[in-house]
């Protein structure tokens, strides 16, 4: 009922809160800001740029695609267009030009978000698949819930060593024929400097194509 090769990821989210010099700290500079968004959209393309408040916020409409500065949080959201590495490579640099123009070397509780998709074949497709393969409830029990029931998913929450994965395998309510798998993980605490995040992004893909991917595999070949 799964493909191995229509897994397919489609945009990485990743973020984290700066670790201010003083207190209370203070908002962004607005000209620092402009001269921000001036060097990120040499090499990426942004072609909205909304000053806020306490922020800042790049946009590219066609992709859903932002890069968000607002309070101590700073944030990239982006669409996988090509490939997951071409993505990563992306948001680490677009961070690097942050750190850099605000002369940022100390963050916090960095956490990283990766969606995907898989198609499946079948009746019902994902809902069904999951209903079959991992809830072994019957009609009458699911009847209690109410009517119009459309999906069925699956969360998975583990407390690791260094990190917090939160998994959510479900069906995509756009198209019930997928599966729409969410990848969570959040390193908590203070880190210095921006080495460490590429990494982590990764760990994010790894566990994709790895333990889910193997997970959803092997329900399927029972």
């Amino acid at each position: 009922m799964l493909e191995h090769k229509l897994l397919h990821e489609d945009r990485l989210i990743v973020g984290f809160f700066v670790q201010p010099k003083k207190y209370p700290p203070g908002p962004f500079s607005r000209s620092q800001l402009a001269l921000l968004y001036s060097k990120i959209t040499e090499k990426y393309n942004y072609p909205n740029f909304n000053q806020l408040p306490s922020g800042a916020l790049m946009v590219q409409l066609a992709t859903q695609s932002h890069v968000q500065l607002q309070e101590l949080l700073v944030q990239v959201n982006e669409a996988i267009e090509v490939h997951f590495d071409a993505t990563k490579q992306k948001v680490v640099e677009i961070f690097e030009i942050i750190a850099q123009e605000f002369q940022l070397d100390t963050f916090a509780n960095l956490g990283v978000k990766v969606m995907a998709r898989w198609p499946v074949s079948g009746d019902r497709q994902a809902s069904k698949f999951l209903e079959d393969k991992y809830l072994k409830i019957s009609d009458t029990s699911f009847g209690i819930l109410g009517s119009g029931r459309d999906a069925t998913g699956l969360r998975f929450h583990f407390n690791r060593v260094s990190s917090i994965y939160d998994l959510h395998i479900e069906p995509d309510l756009q198209d019930l024929s997928k599966l729409y798998i969410d990848i969570d993980i959040q390193y908590p605490g203070p880190f210095t400097g921006l080495e460490q995040v590429g990494s982590h992004i990764q760990a994010s893909y790894d566990y994709l194509y790895g333990e889910v991917q193997r997970f959803l595999e092997s329900s399927a070949q029972e």
